[in-house]
Formats: C-alpha cells, structure tokens, sequence
C-alpha cells in the first residue's frame, strides 16, 4: 500500500487537524451522498427503473420531461458516483505511526 509522508515540528497537533479535517469530510460526503440518492431515487421510482439501467438504456425521449430530465438524471447519477469514489478513498486513509 503506497504511503503518504508529512513532516511536522507539531505531529501530535497535526495528526488532531487531519484526523479532524477527514472526519469533517467524510461527514460531508455522506450527507452529500444521501442528499444524492433521495434525488436518485425519486426519478428511479417515477420511472420504475434503477438508475444504472437508466444511464445503460435509456435516452431523453424515454423521459416526459426530455432533455432536461435526462440531464438532472444523468447529472446525479454521475455525481452520487463522484461522492462514493471520494469516501471510498477518504475511507482507505489510515494513520500509521513510524
């Protein structure tokens, strides 16, 4: 597992402030990811498909609203994608002392 290095004259301060920051957004992510999915899920149950279907099958033209359903649609599927991949990786950071 590759490894990140910091140098510090305060490590024990530091090691507070970035456990702090990656609980701070982790919290963030999680909400935003939440937030995402309701979104999700409100065009998923109106059309009766998952999402991951819908960006596979589908086009605007299957949508009532067309173009700019399509596009909010597709917009939060990508962004819940963004938002897992980023607490994934905040989720993998671990600190380890030398």
């Amino acid at each position: 597992m590759p490894k990140i290095i910091l140098k510090t004259d305060m490590p024990d301060k530091a090691v507070e402030i970035i456990s702090e920051a990656l609980e701070t957004e982790s919290l963030r992510l999680k909400y935003s990811l939440q937030l995402s999915k309701k979104r999700l899920s409100k065009f998923e149950k109106k059309y009766q498909i998952s999402s991951e279907m819908f960006m596979d099958e589908w086009s605007a033209e299957d949508l009532e609203g067309k173009d700019l359903e399509y596009v909010e649609w597709a917009g939060e599927y990508h962004l819940s994608k963004r938002l897992s991949e980023r607490l994934d990786a905040l989720k993998s950071i671990r600190h380890v002392s030398s």
